[in-house]
């Protein structure tokens, strides 16, 4: 029974034909069909963060995972899709591992953002990929627990932000008009 006291966090890597490979495209449906094809039960990871931003459920959290030997039974394993050797990950992807993070840390208090890791500290390999420093999950989830404090109406921070806003909508239309020609 896996009992997580961490997060192990992976890319998928490159291929044994080809270790850049770019495997962004790999989904979590491409991931189980490759574990399963190995003969293991299911697919090693309990979540899987797609390209897209789209994250999928893996390996039931309460089961020993299959991602990072001698730490299947007290961890939690997060793959992102992509060869991070060779590309950097997706924002939308960051984004993603932060909701993640913020709800796995509600659900397993023990899971502070000391305690994610990526898998090269547990094996020797390259993963989570050469491109990302030791600390960069660990960041993305200090991230996602930071919070915005309230801002008053009419104070010089909310007329700043309201500009901001206003600007970002300006540039959208802009955008989009420039298409229609």
């Amino acid at each position: 029974m896996n009992i997580p006291n961490k997060i192990i966090v992976h890319h998928t890597g490159g291929t044994d034909a080809n270790p850049l490979e770019d495997t962004s495209h790999h989904t979590a449906v491409i991931i189980k069909a490759w574990h399963l094809a190995k003969g293991w039960q299911d697919i090693g990871y309990n979540w899987v963060i797609e390209k897209t931003g789209k994250i999928s459920k893996g390996r039931s959290e309460t089961i020993d995972g299959a991602h990072t030997l001698g730490q299947n039974a007290q961890s939690i394993g997060v793959c992102f899709s992509g060869n991070f050797d060779a590309t950097l990950p997706t924002k939308e992807q960051e984004e993603s591992f932060k909701v993640l993070y913020k709800d796995l840390q509600i659900r397993y208090p023990i899971l502070t953002t000391d305690n994610v890791f990526p898998h090269r500290k547990f094996a020797n390999k390259t993963c989570f990929g050469k491109k990302l420093t030791d600390n960069w999950a660990s960041n993305l989830a200090k991230k996602a627990m930071e919070t915005n404090p309230e801002v008053k109406d009419g104070t010089s921070e909310c007329k700043e932000l309201l500009k901001k806003e206003r600007k970002s909508i300006i540039d959208k239309i802009i955008y989009f008009l420039s298409t229609l020609y």
